[in-house]
């Protein structure tokens, strides 16, 4: 579940840039994330995110059903618990509900969401690094018996 979240997480910011990128375009919302969604599903298997599969399964059950695609997706959103995917949904439900600025809104959130990626990386390099101490640590006590120990063979 952890896992899942931190994907949603690092796609999430992806997925904002390249909606933000298609509004600024012209497109309406619907339109702007089937777009996105069709990108996703002509990425070859290995390369699809889970995030990525969820926005194709919703944009195919948006084609199936007739059902407003920003609607699924903020009822994913809430079923998934995490709050930034929730927060962006709402900001798109908004919109459609009240008609409000979608673009700055999407955009302050985006900003927020790559914040929030650079810290998830940073986290992930402390942890490689904190992992990687004791081994290097034992890596230079050898270096040492092996430089060291012929000298002092020498002097004993």
């Amino acid at each position: 579940m952890e896992m899942r979240r931190r994907d949603y997480i690092m796609q999430l910011p992806v997925f904002l840039s390249q909606l933000l990128l298609l509004l600024g375009s012209g497109m309406i919302l619907q339109t702007a994330f089937h777009r996105i969604a069709e990108g996703y599903e002509d990425m070859p298997e290995s390369a699809q995110k889970p995030f990525m599969r969820e926005i194709c399964r919703l944009h195919e059950i948006s084609l199936e059903t007739g059902e407003n695609v920003v609607a699924l997706f903020y009822r994913f959103s809430r079923e998934s618990g995490v709050k930034e995917l929730t927060r962006a949904a709402g900001i798109m439900m908004e919109n459609l509900d009240k008609g409000t600025d979608l673009w700055e809104k999407l955009e302050l959130e985006g900003n927020h969401l790559w914040q929030e990626r650079k810290r998830l990386a940073l986290e992930k390099i402390r942890i490689g690094e904190s992992k990687m101490s004791f081994p290097l640590g034992l890596l230079l006590m050898a270096l040492l018996l092996v430089t060291a120990g012929p000298a002092m063979m020498q002097m004993g």
